[in-house]
């Protein structure tokens, strides 16, 4: 597809949108993980950032956390683009919250404890 400009909508500097950049290395992204308590290791490939970031959390739902974050990140850009919302970190936090809120009712009971202790670690 043809368009007029490839670059990142979230970033200032003209940065082409690609995966690794949207969900690891663009600024706001960084700030997301770093919120949930993730680094994004710089010289690695996504498969592995997923592997070290499943070892930083070190929980058994660890794959809902990653998941769930990705999509705030993308709700973030999709509302920019396309409602002229202002990106931001907090939005991301909102938008996660409000999701894992909906994933917290549809977890295994055996791993409510731990997801509860996880929540309340958030700020």
């Amino acid at each position: 597809m043809f368009l007029q400009s490839y670059n990142y909508a979230l970033c200032e500097n003209s940065v082409e949108e690609t995966v690794d950049h949207l969900f690891l290395h663009c600024g706001i992204a960084k700030d997301c993980w770093i919120w949930i308590g993730l680094v994004v290791p710089q010289s690695q490939g996504p498969f592995q950032v997923l592997a070290d970031f499943r070892r930083q959390l070190n929980v058994p739902f660890f794959m809902e956390i990653i998941v769930l974050m990705c999509w705030s990140i993308w709700s973030v850009r999709n509302n920019l683009i396309f409602r002229n919302q202002e990106a931001s970190v907090q939005h991301c936090k909102h938008i996660f919250r409000n999701v894992f809120g909906l994933v917290v009712l549809r977890a295994k009971k055996r791993y409510l404890p731990q997801i509860s202790l996880w929540l309340e670690k958030l700020v």
